[in-house]
């Protein structure tokens, strides 16, 4: 057997458990990004989802920021922000309506407070998209900021596909992902 065609077969071979690799791992990797909180000039709670306020306002009360801006927000957050979190400057932001724009205004945002850094709470599967939007937002600027996962009840970690909801905000993960790239890194 020829040199080439014992590589292809052991591609072959090996392509079924690749891609079973893959399909286990797709969950971690996506929310590998999160980082443990520190202390930062804006805690930013993303819109999409009623998982994020409560971890976002549990570090405002832990004294993580002295500001917190809420985009696109639920009514109950918003008011739940402004009655219930003595010493925290509540900003709300309703303009975004992608990840991607979070990033621009969230950046625009930033440099008119003059913030430099930001904890920003999203639900894991989310943080990947998150990470490539906001790298690319923030290049070039002094501006740094740490993702943050939020702690949804439907998240059962590595063991993604057994969750409906997990599973389902998985594979919508994975095609956003692939349209960000294509679309913001290729002009597609």
């Amino acid at each position: 057997m020829s040199r080439i065609a014992a590589v292809l077969l052991l591609a072959f071979l090996l392509l079924p458990e690749l891609a079973l690799l893959g399909f286990f791992s797709v969950g971690a990797l996506l929310s590998c990004p999160a980082e443990p909180p520190s202390p930062a000039d804006v805690v930013v709670v993303l819109g999409g989802s009623s998982d994020r306020y409560p971890r976002a306002r549990e570090l405002a009360l832990a004294g993580f920021s002295k500001h917190l801006l809420l985009i696109n927000s639920y009514a109950e957050e918003s008011k739940d922000a402004q009655s219930n979190l003595p010493g925290i400057k509540v900003w709300l932001e309703d303009r975004p309506r992608s990840s991607w724009d979070e990033a621009q205004v969230v950046r625009s945002r930033m440099l008119a407070n003059g913030w430099r850094t930001a904890l920003v709470v999203s639900d894991p599967p989310h943080l990947l998209r998150v990470a490539y939007s906001w790298s690319s937002a923030f290049r070039g600027t002094n501006l740094s900021y740490t993702l943050v996962s939020s702690d949804p009840p439907w998240w059962p970690g590595w063991r993604w596909w057994r969750n409906p909801q997990a599973s389902s905000f998985v594979g919508e993960e994975v095609l956003k992902l692939g349209y960000y790239v294509l679309h913001y890194r290729f002009g597609f």
